[in-house]
C-alpha cells in the first residue's frame, strides 16, 4: 500500500515516520509544493498539519481519497464524518518510543478504521471515543497547559526550588511546541471557554479571599 505522510518534516510528521509499519511504500511530503501530488498517488494519506491547512485538503479530497487526520481538536472534523479517519496521535518526536497510543474519533472515523491503523501503526493501543469526549478531554490536558504557558512570563531566577521548577516547566512549554498549534488547539475547541472561565473564576475568588484577609 503506498501512504503518503503530509507535513512529514514538522514535530508530529517526523514522528510518525519513525513508528508507521515500513512493510508500506511512503511518500514524504515536507511542503505544501508537494501535497497534491503525494495525495493523489497514494491510497492512504495522513495529515500532519495545522488545522486551517487539513480543512482545505479535506474539503478537497475527503469524499474521493482516504485521508487520515491527526489534529489536537476533532470539532471542525465533524462534518466529514464517515469520509476519513481522526486521530490523535499522543507521543511526538521525544517520545515516540515510550508512548505508543492513539487516540480514534470513532463517530468520525470509516467503520472500519480499525484495520487500517494496525495495519499502518504497529504495536500502537488504541483509544476509542467520541469527539465531543475527546475536546472536553484535551481542553483540560492540553489546552489549558497551553493557556497558562502563554499566558504567563517569569524574570530568570537561579534557584532550585521545586515550585520554580514547576512554573518554569509550564512556562517553557511555548519554547518546546509550535505557537501556531498551541493557539489553534485553544481557538478550535469548543469546550475551552468553559475551562478558562472556571479558571478566571477561581483566580477572582482566590484574589478576594486574599484581599479579605489582608
Amino acid at each position: 500500500m503506498r501512504v503518503s505522510i503530509i507535513g512529514s518534516e514538522g514535530r508530529l510528521g517526523s514522528a510518525l515516520k519513525k513508528v508507521v509499519n515500513n512493510k508500506h511504500e511512503f511518500i514524504y511530503c515536507g511542503s505544501p509544493e508537494c501535497d497534491n501530488e503525494a495525495i493523489e498517488k497514494s491510497e492512504v494519506s495522513i495529515l500532519a498539519l495545522p488545522i486551517p491547512e487539513t480543512i482545505e485538503i479535506l474539503d478537497k479530497y475527503s469524499d474521493g481519497k482516504l485521508i487520515i487526520e491527526t489534529c489536537s481538536v476533532k470539532a471542525p472534523f465533524k462534518k466529514y464524518k464517515g469520509n476519513i479517519i481522526s486521530i490523535h496521535p499522543l507521543f511526538g518526536p521525544q517520545s515516540y518510543e515510550t508512548r505508543r497510543k492513539i487516540i480514534v474519533a470513532k463517530d468520525i472515523s470509516i467503520p472500519d478504521y480499525g484495520s487500517v491503523l494496525s495495519d499502518i501503526f504497529p504495536n500502537h493501543e488504541f483509544l476509542e471515543m467520541d469527539s465531543d469526549e475527546h475536546d472536553k478531554i484535551m481542553a483540560i490536558a492540553q489546552a489549558l497547559p497551553y493557556f497558562l504557558s502563554l499566558s504567563i512570563n517569569i524574570p530568570e531566577i537561579d534557584i532550585d526550588m521545586n515550585s520554580l521548577n514547576t512554573l518554569k516547566m509550564l512556562v517553557n512549554l511555548k519554547r518546546s511546541e509550535n505557537n501556531d498549534v498551541m493557539i489553534d488547539s485553544i481557538r478550535y475547541n469548543p469546550f475551552v471557554e468553559i475551562v478558562i472561565n472556571e479558571l478566571i473564576r477561581n483566580i477572582m475568588e482566590l484574589k478576594v479571599m486574599i484581599s479579605d484577609e489582608n
